[in-house]
């Protein structure tokens, strides 16, 4: 497995610290999600420097999900920085769109988006992605979800996240329809419960997920992982994973979670 930081994890850390847990757990890439209020050249190159491939960027822009004019302005400036950190892949998670909640409604708007959005990144030489997002107000969760919006906007990608599936629908089957569309991978682990539980949500098959360390919950993450056809098992995973009260592990604990799965 070509495990992938992924900096949003880290959150607490400063971006040396983020690379320097990635390089002592022996990952081989990183994904910055948001800028950690830094340069983007230069948080890729202390990534190159410290011998991690800036694998994606996330930017969690804000504008377009709030229904603000400045979106395209914002697009633009995320996809700058993205080619200026030096990442291939540029990544747009479709939240919930604050003045369309209905989610056919807002998976109209987001394929308008994203129809806007792709060319704009294959002219600066960015694949642009979306993944499924798991809140129970997601609006593109299931794989039919996704490919309502894929196969309308040539040249968009996907990165799967099987954590996030799973809140609506198997992430062995959803996989089996979307991988011709997938680039990257997000791996994440939930504890799953009939009733409320602290730091719990309700999602939208009905139960409450708690996140977990990566196979220490409920789900079959091997099976999954099995699953991926050989020519994907080398794209870059990231490890999303918190405690269940949304504190980062601690470098010893990240290390554990890395060796559990490096041998898949």
């Amino acid at each position: 497995m070509n495990i992938c930081m992924m900096s949003l994890t880290m959150q607490d850390s400063t971006p040396e610290e983020i690379v320097d847990i990635a390089v002592k757990c022996n990952m081989g890439a990183i994904d910055w999600i948001t800028t950690h209020k830094s340069d983007p050249g230069w948080l890729g190159k202390i990534s190159r420097d410290a011998g991690l491939e800036v694998a994606a960027y996330t930017p969690l822009d804000q504008a377009y999900i709030n229904g603000e004019g400045n979106w395209k302005d914002e697009f633009k400036y995320s996809l700058e920085a993205a080619v200026s950190m030096g990442a291939p892949v540029m990544m747009v998670p479709p939240f919930a769109l604050k003045k369309h909640p209905d989610m056919s409604e807002g998976r109209k708007y987001w394929t308008e988006f994203f129809a806007w959005a792709t060319p704009l990144a294959k002219e600066a030489n960015v694949i642009l992605t979306l993944e499924s997002t798991g809140f129970i107000n997601s609006p593109i969760t299931t794989a039919d979800e996704n490919l309502e919006v894929l196969k309308n906007v040539p040249d968009l990608r996907l990165t799967f996240d099987n954590g996030n599936i799973e809140t609506a629908e198997s992430a062995i089957d959803a996989y089996a329809k979307l991988k011709d569309y997938v680039v990257r991978f997000h791996l994440k682990d939930w504890k799953i419960t009939d009733q409320e539980i602290p730091g719990s949500d309700k999602k939208r098959c009905g139960k409450y997920f708690t996140m977990a360390a990566i196979g220490e919950g409920s789900l079959d993450l091997r099976s999954f992982w099995d699953s991926v056809i050989p020519e994907q098992k080398n794209f870059t995973v990231n490890l999303e994973t918190w405690k269940p009260s949304g504190e980062q592990f601690s470098l010893d604990e990240y290390r554990v979670i890395c060796d559990r799965v490096r041998g898949w």
